[in-house]
């Protein structure tokens, strides 16, 4: 991207050289920005592309739109924007909402617009839509851009290989080819199409990832596509199979020793804990048989993959069921399966923070506040020594533990700190008056 700006800076430079007063001030000031069409209606702005030989940029906005104001501000205006939209688009701003303070022109623009958001699925805002010369929809995106993430989109929408709608059609008519398919999912994503890019990418992943040698399956750019779509991935597919065979391979490819964990135990845990768990919560039966879900996954799987799956639907189903006791029993075996007892330094001070105030408001066993104590005292070194957060949870555990007046003098710093935190400012309140901040 960076590139082309260079090229195009001086070769508007030459051109300007030689044109008469009247057409170097019309260049400069269509440098100044994107030059969104007034006065035009739908059939003119078209009639216009045509005759220009230029495609269509509309960018469907709302009034209070704040990502559409930041366009607006930081995007629209710029010189760069202006020189490559200009040159190749004719470009409209259409409003979907109504207002009172709408004028003639955007109350004209009303009929085309809930025309738009019907055919077009318009749900979000900004959302940018690009039409061809003679008027057919080419390509969709939503959402707030950078300059740099403009342009690229604005590019992607001149190149039938990455057009959304274009795309679209391909697959539908059986003409896409598989090397496009990724294309078309991430697309689709992008434009809170769910059911479309479930469709693509397990299309993808069935009828062509899995058909690879495994030795060949699992590059960088393939790891990453099953990592990305692994919500469309269930237990009883062949790629997950495939992908728990090969994961030694993967977190070589990944250079990351635990990449491939993070979509194993998702999938484990969402086919076969989940669906337990809210059948018993829904039923208000017994709780899950956890044993034998055990049992069943280590049949199948490495045993620690069905320790900590289990592990965490415990945690879930008795914080859900409101059984703090359970709840907290589980949940401090989790951390130290997780290696809390050995964490030290700056990049885990919040995670021994957030796991000692947890332990702090649903356990009230003194052998586990005292733990909890000490977690929360390694997160309290070099650059956190005074963080109001973590002085909070430890002036609370030392308030619950019964050293009293060594948590409110502490509380009393933590609040010094941070005069304005609710929350601080509350739980000092109850140390002075003696009283629970549990």
């Amino acid at each position: 991207m960076k590139r082309l700006f260079i090229i195009l800076t001086p070769l508007i430079t030459i051109t300007m050289t030689g044109l008469s007063q009247t057409d170097t001030t019309r260049v400069a000031a269509q440098s100044q920005g994107i030059a969104f069409e007034h006065g035009l209606s739908w059939q003119e702005v078209l009639q216009k592309a045509q005759r220009e030989n230029k495609y269509v940029f509309v960018d469907c906005y709302a009034t209070w739109c704040g990502p559409c104001k930041r366009m607006d501000k930081n995007v629209y205006p710029i010189d760069s924007v202006g020189s490559f939209m200009n040159d190749r688009y004719i470009s409209v701003k259409m409003q979907m909402d109504s207002t009172r303070q709408d004028n003639d022109e955007i109350r004209q623009w009303y009929a085309v617009a809930r025309t738009f958001e019907g055919k077009y699925h318009i749900g979000a805002y900004p959302t940018f839509l690009f039409f061809s010369t003679d008027g057919q929809v080419l390509h969709k995106d939503i959402g707030g851009k950078n300059i740099n993430d403009f342009l690229s989109m604005a590019m992607a929408a001149l190149d039938p290989k990455q057009q959304y709608y274009t795309l679209l059609a391909d697959y539908r008519s059986g003409k896409m080819t598989f090397a496009l398919m990724p294309v078309l999912a991430n697309a689709a994503r992008r434009n809170g199409q769910d059911s479309l890019a479930s469709q693509v990418s397990r299309y993808y992943m069935h009828h062509y990832l899995e058909t690879l040698p495994e030795g060949e399956m699992w590059t960088r750019d393939n790891i990453l596509f099953v990592y990305r779509y692994s919500s469309f991935v269930n237990i009883t597919d062949n790629i997950f199979q495939q992908y728990y065979r090969n994961r030694m391979t993967i977190d070589s490819v990944m250079h990351d020793g635990d990449f491939s964990d993070a979509l194993i135990n998702e999938v484990l845990y969402r086919d076969e804990i989940e669906p337990q768990i809210n059948k018993s919560l829904a039923a208000t039966a017994d709780e899950p048989r956890w044993h034998h879900l055990e049992r069943r996954m280590t049949e199948n799987y490495d045993a620690l993959y069905a320790q900590k799956n289990i592990l965490q639907g415990q945690i879930n189903y008795y914080k859900a069921k409101k059984n703090w006791k359970q709840y907290i029993k589980y949940f401090i075996r989790q951390q130290e399966m997780n290696g809390i007892e050995s964490w030290l330094g700056p990049a885990k001070s919040f995670d021994l923070n957030n796991g000692a105030y947890e332990v702090f408001k649903y356990d009230d066993n003194k052998r586990d506040l005292e733990k909890a104590l000490s977690w929360v005292n390694r997160a309290l070194v070099g650059a956190d020594a005074l963080d109001p957060q973590t002085m909070d949870t430890k002036a609370n555990l030392l308030y619950k533990l019964g050293k009293k007046s060594e948590g409110l003098a502490l509380e009393e710093k933590s609040h010094t700190l941070s005069p304005r935190d609710k929350d601080i400012a509350a739980s000092y309140e109850k140390m002075k008056n003696g009283l629970p901040t549990w």
